[in-house]
């Protein structure tokens, strides 16, 4: 009797093995077969409008996204984004925590209805991706100040600074 249990057991094992086996098989989806120079193309036309601080950030962002989420949909939401006055980069921040098999897409949908988004959760998902940026970048980058500021700084930059405008 102890032996039938035993094989019993090691059989059952067996087969919750192979069903485990068999569920991660059937979870992976193979990424979106499209040409890559597109897939290039779309990363880098929405990277370019992404503040320079988190412009590299953002195309790696789009680069994970581009494999789980269709093209033509990541599009649709930036789209959005855009025609709101949000900045893409907060978007893309919230979205890069997002995997195929775990996409909580509340923050990005509470975003973009109310236009209110958490800097502190930002600044948390950015050093936690190894990403350095100041809260004040950060808060320049999301109202649209950051470009502002650039072009004025750099406009001047060869004057010594005694000499420039004060702004």
């Amino acid at each position: 009797m102890r032996l039938l249990r035993r094989d019993g057991l090691r059989s059952l094992e067996r087969e919750i093995v192979e069903l485990g086996r068999v569920k991660l098989r059937m979870a992976r989806v193979k990424s979106i077969i499209s040409d890559n120079r597109e897939l290039a193309r779309f990363v880098n036309s929405w990277s370019l409008r992404c503040a320079e601080p988190l412009r590299d950030y953002c195309r790696s962002v789009l680069s994970r996204l581009v494999n789980y989420f269709t093209p033509e949909s990541i599009n649709e939401l930036l789209s959005e984004v855009l025609a709101r006055g949000l900045s893409v980069e907060a978007v893309l921040i919230l979205l890069s925590q997002c995997d195929l098999l775990q996409c909580g897409d509340y923050a990005v949908r509470e975003y973009v209805e109310t236009g209110r988004v958490d800097v502190n959760q930002l600044m948390g998902i950015l050093q936690g991706e190894g990403v350095r940026i100041s809260p004040e970048d950060l808060k320049a980058v999301i109202n649209g100040d950051y470009r502002v500021n650039q072009a004025r700084s750099n406009r001047l930059s060869w004057l010594p600074r005694f000499i420039r405008p004060h702004r």
